[in-house]
């Protein structure tokens, strides 16, 4: 039986039980409840010790990414380092390029880009007027809301140690 089905039978036993209507003695609706009560306890474990194993999964998941991640960088990083290693030898050399069948290099010009020197000697059309406003969720919760907003809780939330 799954655990919503065992939930669903615990709560029509504990209405059937508790109901002042039938006529069942304190010593049955005990026994039954104590029934019903262990074998939910024991799939909610379960669910509770699946949801553990899975989180230990995702945990060691993400320890392998951050080593992908740094081996990504160091290979990246080393590229880059070898990319200004050949084009200062293409350079010194003389040679701006070079092909053969499987690979061709070419030093290549690069665009202008603007080096601000003295941003106070820039005439006032070259700036841009940037507004930026966010909203302070933080602060309207410490205020206790204000009007436009609705403050809900966050409900619960199931701590597995």
């Amino acid at each position: 039986m799954n655990l919503y089905e065992l939930t669903t039978n615990y709560m029509q036993a504990l209405d059937f039980l508790t109901d002042p209507e039938n006529d069942i003695d304190q010593q049955t609706a005990v026994d039954t409840m104590e029934s019903l009560d262990g074998e939910l306890d024991e799939k909610l474990l379960n669910v509770g010790r699946f949801i553990a194993s899975m989180e230990a999964q995702a945990s060691a998941i993400e320890e392998v990414e951050k080593r992908q991640k740094a081996r990504r960088k160091a290979l990246e990083n080393k590229a880059e380092w070898l990319r200004g290693y050949l084009q200062s030898n293409m350079s010194k050399s003389g040679h701006s390029a070079i092909k053969a069948p499987d690979i061709a290099l070419k030093l290549a010009k690069l665009p202008a880009s603007v080096q601000v020197i003295d941003e106070s000697k820039i005439p006032a059309r070259f700036f841009k007027e940037q507004v930026f406003i966010s909203l302070d969720k933080a602060g309207i919760k410490a205020a206790g809301g204000c009007e436009g907003v609705k403050i809900e809780s966050a409900g619960f939330r199931v701590a597995i140690k």
